[in-house]
């Protein structure tokens, strides 16, 4: 997994994830892109299992932190659905990369859908997460609650005990994946995505309807869809889907979460992209 980062308009630094695998392939790329208030660190396992010399066709992988997430930087101004949608051409342009297969996970699609609209012929394969074609507004209690709830922590100890109290978090699961949501700076153990981020992209959010740009989608489609409470997903809106015959697999034992690395999503996955070019 190798970090890099990319100077951008605005005045901050983008930053993504590449996974490269050991032996030349000529298969298609897979772009990552994660939902709100996450970061790319989530597809550690999707870029190790794609990447892996384990597999015949071993893909390059990549995974972007958008702007006021993960490791990228907070800009004063450029939220809205097309500046997110810019992050991605950037790092498309960054890496000579003119089509990849697309992995997206809840609002993500949204920025999936718009790079689709934006340019028409390089989105070959999409991996839904839990998601309808569908760009929302953020109201502002919304963005209110968000800031508030934005804890500090003075030690990962400290932070085990607020988790572990609220959810069943064992000690083991907390230290594999702490992480991945979590940072330390200057002593100070923080949230992966800068405190004032929600409020930046309340103010630019708006509603899109997104449906079009699937017709942009040049090849296959999987949709993970949660049986779960909490899942974002309805058959109304997975209907939207339909006239592209997508692949529909029902995530057992999962709400909106449809990413964690259950062997029934690493198998969808593989058994996907296995297929494609």
């Amino acid at each position: 997994m190798k970090s890099n980062f990319i100077e951008r308009e605005g005045g901050f630094q983008l930053h993504f994830l590449e996974w490269k695998p050991q032996t030349a392939s000529d298969r298609l790329p897979v772009i990552c892109l994660h939902g709100n208030l996450s970061n790319a660190r989530m597809y550690k396992w999707v870029g190790d299992e794609l990447s892996s010399a384990k597999l015949e066709k071993p893909r390059h992988v990549v995974a972007i932190d958008f702007r006021g997430c993960g490791d990228s930087g907070l800009p004063e101004a450029g939220f809205s659905l097309q500046h997110m949608a810019s992050d991605i051409e950037a790092v498309m342009i960054r890496l000579g990369i003119s089509k990849a297969h697309f992995i997206a996970y809840s609002r993500g699609t949204a920025y999936a859908l718009q790079y689709a609209l934006r340019n028409p012929d390089s989105v070959q394969g999409l991996v839904i997460g839990d998601y309808p074609a569908h760009y929302t507004k953020f109201n502002e209690d919304w963005a209110k609650s968000m800031v508030n709830a934005y804890k500090l922590y003075d030690s990962w100890e400290s932070l085990y005990n607020v988790l572990a109290s609220s959810e069943l978090l064992s000690r083991e699961a907390f230290e594999a994946g702490k992480e991945t949501y979590y940072v330390e700076k200057a002593g100070v153990i923080q949230k992966r995505y800068s405190k004032d981020f929600p409020v930046r992209l309340q103010l630019e959010s708006a509603d899109y309807d997104l449906t079009p740009a699937l017709d942009n989608i040049q090849g296959k489609m999987l949709i993970l869809k949660g049986m779960e409470p909490g899942s974002l997903l309805n058959d109304e809106q997975i209907n939207a889907y339909l006239n592209y015959n997508p692949e529909i697999v029902r995530v057992h034992q999962a709400g909106h979460d449809v990413f964690e690395p259950r062997e029934q999503v690493k198998e969808a996955l593989l058994n996907f992209f296995s297929r494609q070019g």
